[in-house]
């Protein structure tokens, strides 16, 4: 652990807000309608949209996808889908109009996609570094987002890691990951990295 990446959770045990059970009967979370969370959605949007354009790229999955705000965004010439653990977001994702399916994506089958998107969701998990290196066994883009301020005593209660512009670099560095742009949005940094 660098000086850049705090592990907010005593190491060698697992969260309970990590489990799939947690999630069960969570309320969901309209974060596009959210001015905070919208314009980190909608600088992710962006960052897909870069990497369809530049590398021609059209499918989209979205790892932790909420109520598919993210995938709402998404232009008519990509597909996307994502996943979710709390049935409330899937219930929303359909209003939406978007293929959201309930599934853990640290153990449940998935569809892979070209771009794979984490927003805040990383600092969810126990072990985000051997996440990452999961995803880029499978996809060729990654879109992803987190808190840049957050620091132990700081951070939201439910959050399991936090990282500073640098330590998030590093940690999709890790992954064998080349990080072709990163930039803060209100309190959320966001990041867009490609396989070679």
């Amino acid at each position: 652990m660098s000086a850049h990446e705090w592990r907010l959770f005593p190491a060698g045990t697992v969260p309970e807000c990590t489990t799939a059970a947690w999630y069960r009967d969570r309320e969901h979370a309209p974060h596009l309608e959210q001015d905070a969370h919208r314009a980190r959605l909608m600088a992710s949007a962006g960052f897909v949209a870069l990497t369809a354009a530049t590398r021609g790229y059209r499918t989209v999955v979205d790892l932790g996808a909420g109520d598919g705000g993210l995938l709402s965004l998404l232009g008519p010439a990509m597909t996307g889908w994502g996943y979710d653990l709390m049935p409330a977001n899937l219930a929303a994702a359909k209003g939406r109009g978007v293929d959201v399916r309930y599934g853990d994506v640290l153990t449940d089958p998935i569809e892979w996609a070209d771009i794979a998107v984490c927003t805040e969701m990383l600092e969810h998990l126990v072990d985000p570094h051997a996440f990452v290196r999961t995803v880029g066994e499978h996809a060729r883009a990654l879109v992803c987002s987190s808190p840049w301020q957050e620091r132990p005593g700081t951070a939201y209660e439910h959050h399991t890691w936090a990282w500073d512009h640098e330590g998030y670099r590093m940690l999709v560095e890790q992954g064998g990951w080349v990080v072709q742009r990163q930039r803060s949005v209100g309190p959320f940094q966001v990041l867009l990295a490609v396989r070679q």
